[in-house]
């Protein structure tokens, strides 16, 4: 059985993979676990990517430690707020197409860790947008939002413009994350849990027909 460590920036992210990924990668005989990346050692707190040597850090630390072979490790960073330390952020940056973009990003990313068992992911553009997949989920599965449908249908229309959630972009007002803040004020506080329960309802087989790039790394991790 394949070890899988998938690390993530944050609670969210790991309480997805949890919820989540840990009993559908079961299915292909992998074992999956979560971890947080250290954003202050001294406190012990987690969470957040604050510069790429930290991240490179605590990666090649995990690499060390966990030395076998049928160790993997792989990655879910959002692009948006990505820090511009990252191996090729420059290059990357000037590319408009967000396939391209994430493809070099994680080339470079790959390059510097330097190990056959480390799957560089960067979410596009960030952990909401998949759940831009099926916005209407919100209300239809927590009743309590039902307050907030006219905005969320809304919303839903305006971002059917684009060819997948994974083009919403990474503008600081325009990031899935701030579209939805904006609909609904309480989404900062509530999207730790919120996010990964309306992604779970969603299912990853709905994500995975409109997200490319997330449906080529679930994928990926099927065939280790």
């Amino acid at each position: 059985m394949i070890r899988l460590n998938i690390i993530v920036e944050g609670e969210t992210e790991e309480i997805f993979v949890n919820n989540t990924l840990v009993d559908y990668l079961g299915q292909f005989q992998i074992s999956t676990s979560a971890c947080r990346i250290t954003t202050n050692k001294a406190k012990g707190k987690k969470g957040g990517l604050e510069n790429y040597a930290k991240v490179e850090n605590d990666i090649n630390r995990w690499l060390k430690q966990q030395s076998k072979q049928d160790v993997r490790f792989t990655t879910m960073f959002d692009l948006y707020a990505l820090p511009n330390e990252f191996p090729s952020f420059e290059q990357a940056n000037k590319l408009s197409d967000p396939y391209r973009k994430v493809e070099l990003l994680e080339t470079a990313f790959a390059s510097s860790i330097n190990d056959n068992r480390f799957i560089p992911y960067i979410q596009l553009h960030e952990f909401e947008s998949l759940i831009f997949t099926n916005l209407e989920e919100i209300y239809k599965s927590f009743p309590e939002y039902d307050e907030y449908k006219n905005e969320i249908n809304q919303l839903s229309t305006e971002c059917n413009s684009y060819p997948s959630p994974e083009w919403i972009n990474q503008g600081v007002t325009t990031a899935p994350s701030k579209r939805l803040a904006k609909i609904i004020p309480r989404y900062d506080k509530l999207k730790t849990t919120l996010a990964p329960q309306v992604i779970q309802k969603i299912g990853l087989v709905k994500i995975r027909e409109k997200c490319l790039h997330f449906d080529q790394w679930i994928t990926r991790l099927e065939r280790l």
